[in-house]
């Protein structure tokens, strides 16, 4: 696989992670290195090939700024994999306390054909309360000779009692800019010829991964050659390209709603997927609304995110064939008949009817409730609704059960009131939520989620959602719950 033979072999060749590299070759450098460090983020970005070289670092014979040498006998038993003191364990397969207390055994001997030991346990969330109990003992009494990388996409699910052991560095989706200039060096090295779209489409369908960049690279390749067009790109991907979804994008901002569905109907008419040409108007109607967000086109910034919303909540699966999906997306982004907030018309003036008979698209301010909701609840009901519509039992664990923590740049914060709720959405909600926070911001984003503090849960906001809404509407004021 071309993602191993192209493992970076120092940290200045790892993409994207500059935080965490920087850090550590400060650290190997002054000697201050720790016993035990957490190694969180997203799968292929790049912990265990970090781990790897963090190891072969520690024991290098002749490192230069913390950086391995990659030419010493130690170096090459880890590149090659026969370091006997490079233990790396799947928690997944190995999770039992029994497991744990055979490392703890074994650790207590000196290293055999190294420096130090070094212990990497891939995917550590999945350990065992037992287990994490018995692997506490030992990361609060290593030996001077044994040092612990643990890694794990899903760093909620680790005891705080471990995490607080550990020096924690999270690990953050590559950058599309990082991952075409990663490919773009392997393809010349494999004799590839991608043109830069083409490895750009790659990567935005990785979505941060650098690994899964990789690897389609690879995919597209064995399917198409080492020469292959930027149609057989797309196509391999799962991707289309078809100029009708420029000039869809044109007619949904010039809101003629008839010229946009018989350029659907086209679509379908010609044997097209219409899902997938759903998700190139997306990519486009999204470039569209980053750009009049930067030129300040705020009227035009919410006629582009409403038909995202539109189009993202379109589902296909019934009919694949059928262009009604995004027809009646179409329609409720042009006609503005999507369940939004009513909107009260100024006091003697009617409700602006558009020619359809719905109420047009709303132009004033939501109906206030008793508490005007903040910028962060705002987002947080938004999301929920866009959830709601997509997968209604995935979803109904962000109903009321939390609030935002902070928004970041590739990071969404949620903290949650209770564990269960923040372990459900964890598991079972996690991927929904972060596509349509994708869509909301207009970025790729990663969910963290969090407890609150007991002094923050008892904080409750007032009652809320549809119901309290429309119990307000008929004049009844919803109370709290005496405590």
């Amino acid at each position: 696989m071309l993602y191993g033979k192209w493992r970076p072999n120092t940290f200045s060749e790892v993409s994207g992670q500059d935080h965490v590299v920087t850090t550590l070759k400060n650290a190997l450098t002054q000697n201050q290195v720790a016993h035990a460090y957490l190694f969180s983020g997203p799968r292929g970005t790049g912990k265990t090939t970090t781990a790897r070289l963090l190891a072969r670092a520690l024991n290098c014979q002749s490192p230069l700024d913390g950086e391995p040498c990659n030419r010493c006998p130690a170096c090459i038993a880890i590149a090659n994999g026969s370091a006997m003191d490079l233990i790396e364990m799947d928690a997944a397969s190995n999770r039992g306390i029994d497991d744990i207390r055979e490392l703890r055994e074994r650790i207590a001997f000196a290293p055999s054909d190294l420096k130090y030991k070094v212990y990497l346990l891939d995917e550590v969330h999945m350990l065992t309360q037992g287990a994490f109990n018995a692997l506490l003992k030992t990361l609060e009494e290593p030996p001077p000779h044994a040092y612990f990388i643990l890694a794990t996409t899903e760093s909620h699910e680790l005891p705080p009692t471990i995490i607080s052991r550990c020096q924690r560095f999270d690990f953050r989706r590559v950058p599309n800019d990082a991952i075409v200039s990663r490919l773009q060096y392997i393809a010349a090295e494999e004799g590839f010829q991608l043109d830069e779209s083409s490895l750009e489409a790659i990567a935005r369908v990785a979505r941060g991964g650098l690994r899964d960049a990789i690897t389609l690279m690879e995919q597209v390749a064995s399917r198409y050659g080492s020469n292959p067009s930027e149609g057989e790109v797309l196509e391999s991907l799962g991707l289309v390209r078809d100029e009708r979804a420029l000039s869809l994008a044109d007619r949904v901002e010039g809101e003629d709603l008839a010229a946009a569905i018989t350029i659907a109907r086209e679509i379908a008419d010609d044997g097209l997927d219409i899902a997938l040409f759903t998700r190139e108007l997306i990519n486009e109607l999204r470039e569209r609304q980053l750009t009049a967000l930067r030129d300040g086109e705020q009227a035009r910034a919410r006629v582009l995110t409403t038909t995202i919303g539109e189009l993202a909540r379109a589902d296909f699966r019934l009919d694949p064939a059928s262009p009604v999906p995004l027809e009646v997306a179409l329609a409720l982004a042009i006609l503005g008949g999507s369940p939004v907030a009513a909107v009260a018309p100024a006091e003697g003036t009617p409700a602006r009817q558009n020619g359809a008979g719905r109420p047009a698209r709303p132009q004033g301010k939501p109906v206030s409730e008793d508490r005007p909701l903040s910028k962060d609840e705002r987002f947080l009901k938004e999301l929920y609704d866009r959830c709601r519509m997509t997968n209604m039992k995935a979803a109904a664990w962000l109903n009321g059960s939390c609030e935002v923590v902070a928004i970041g740049e590739e990071e969404l914060e949620l903290g949650f009131y209770r564990k269960m709720h923040m372990e459900k959405v964890a598991t079972d909600s996690r991927t929904l939520v972060e596509q349509q926070a994708e869509v909301l911001l207009g970025r790729p984003i990663h969910l963290k989620v969090s407890l609150l503090e007991k002094d923050a849960r008892n904080e409750r906001k007032p009652r809320s959602g549809h119901l309290a809404a429309a119990a307000r509407a008929m004049g009844a004021t919803p109370v709290e719950k005496e405590s």
